[in-house]
């Protein structure tokens, strides 16, 4: 356990100075300086939630790694205790029984704040990352406690866990003052694996996924009708490609180079079966999204986030839904758009013509900015757009604002200062007021 840390500066010849420690300017600012820098947590994390909402309070950092893991951080501006280490277990174990699906709505509804991007679908940012892996290899949460030094006790309790089997880590950082500049360290003070065999990226292999299904079926008596329903969506998508995750399979269809999912059959807690169709624009025509939209609506989908879904109770509402299932899914995949690199390059040029209108002084919404292209319900392709323009480009980026008018994440410093420079004045929470600076256009 490091109790203290300390830096010396070697100056010319033999000068050697110790640099001075500031925990009180540290506690103001690391949480910021993490929230910019993810990378300091560990390579590779993409943070996704602050303040998260969960039956435990709500959730400092929430985070999904490199291999597609969902991170639990508990932040403290202090040293940490034990009661840190009980918390984290809490907010972690709050998380696990939820399901995949549950986690990705809970996502969506609160992925902004703080600097934080936000994420309209989590379903469809995850797949997009993580190409071979299923929601349900999120689970279980890691976790992770962060705070200016460790006592004995709570390194104590988190090593043990780690040792046997719980994927806990523990960071703290210390802070020096040198000249003008305020600087970090980071101290790794329990290792994320411990002496327990290493964890794999995605938490379960195939064979596990298969198997966690399997027993979610029989449990429920769901296997029979589960099965039937996955045989007619694959004889009416010959062509997909399917991924077997611990509560469900996608069904994913070719799309440019790659897949891309187009449907996904649950097994749900409290519904049984259900089924989710995806109405991502950039795979349709929007003629066709409307119409299959109306149909659906007809047959007894219900709209959800992203799309519409059939909940399939038991054996006598699948007799009641499989015609009407099978016509909306043959229909979906006749309007299924294979070749999407003109209408993505459409979308964009839509994009960035009507952001050239948007006057200096003025911001509009990512969602705002879909609807003007084109396409309501793709405000996170507006912000993949964004994220793709050059350094150089005459497209201006920075009067682009989330829902709740709060900058971007990465390049929040430079999109802060330009808009500075156009009379916008930028809250310390990173936000403007849409009332008064919201383009009407």
């Amino acid at each position: 356990m490091a109790d203290e840390l300390k830096v010396w500066a070697l100056g010319g010849g033999a000068d050697v100075a110790v640099v001075e420690s500031v925990t009180i300017e540290l506690e103001e600012r690391l949480e910021e300086a993490l929230v910019r820098r993810p990378e300091m947590l560990e390579p590779g994390l993409h943070l996704v939630g602050h303040q998260t909402p969960t039956e435990s309070g709500p959730l400092d950092l929430l985070g999904v790694d490199e291999g597609g893991r969902l991170v639990v951080c508990e932040l403290k501006r202090e040293r940490l205790t034990r009661e840190a280490v009980t918390q984290c277990i809490d907010y972690a174990s709050a998380l696990n029984v939820r399901t995949p699906e549950q986690i990705a709505e809970l996502i969506s509804e609160h992925s902004s704040g703080r600097g934080i991007e936000e994420i309209d679908d989590f379903e469809e940012w995850y797949m997009e990352r993580f190409e071979g892996n299923d929601l349900a290899d999120l689970l279980p949460p890691r976790l992770l406690l962060v705070g200016l030094g460790v006592d004995t006790r709570a390194e104590r309790m988190a090593r043990f866990l780690s040792e046997r089997g719980v994927d806990m880590s523990v960071l703290t950082f210390f802070g020096f003052r040198h000249r003008d500049e305020t600087l970090l360290a980071r101290q790794v003070e329990v290792e994320r694996d411990g002496t327990a065999p290493p964890a794999r990226p995605s938490g379960q292999s195939a064979a596990e996924k298969r198997q966690a299904l399997q027993r979610r079926l029989a449990e429920r008596g769901m296997t029979d009708l589960f099965d039937e329903i996955a045989g007619t969506l694959r004889s009416v998508l010959p062509e997909s490609s399917q991924n077997t995750g611990a509560w469900g399979i996608s069904f994913n269809l070719p799309f440019g180079a790659g897949r891309r999912r187009f449907c996904h059959l649950w097994v749900e807690e409290d519904v049984g079966a259900r089924v989710q169709w995806y109405a991502i624009p950039e795979h349709y025509e929007a003629d066709a999204l409307d119409a299959l939209a109306q149909e659906g609506e007809r047959l007894g989908w219900l709209p959800v986030r992203g799309g519409l879904s059939l909940n399939i109770a038991g054996d006598e509402r699948w007799r009641q839904v499989h015609e009407g299932l099978t016509r909306f899914v043959a229909t979906a995949l006749e309007s299924w758009n294979t070749a999407p690199q003109v209408g993505v390059g459409e979308f964009r040029e839509r994009v960035w013509s009507y952001l050239r209108d948007v006057p200096p002084g003025t911001v509009v919404t990512y969602k705002q900015v879909a609807e003007q292209a084109g396409s309501p319900d793709a405000a996170q392709a507006v912000g993949s757009i964004m994220r793709a323009l050059r350094d150089d480009t005459d497209v201006p980026w920075h009067r682009v604002v989330n829902a709740q008018g709060r900058l971007a994440t990465a390049e929040s410093r430079e999109q802060r200062e330009r808009l500075g420079e156009e009379g916008i004045d930028v809250g310390e929470d990173g936000s403007v007021d849409l009332e008064q600076h919201r383009w009407r256009g």
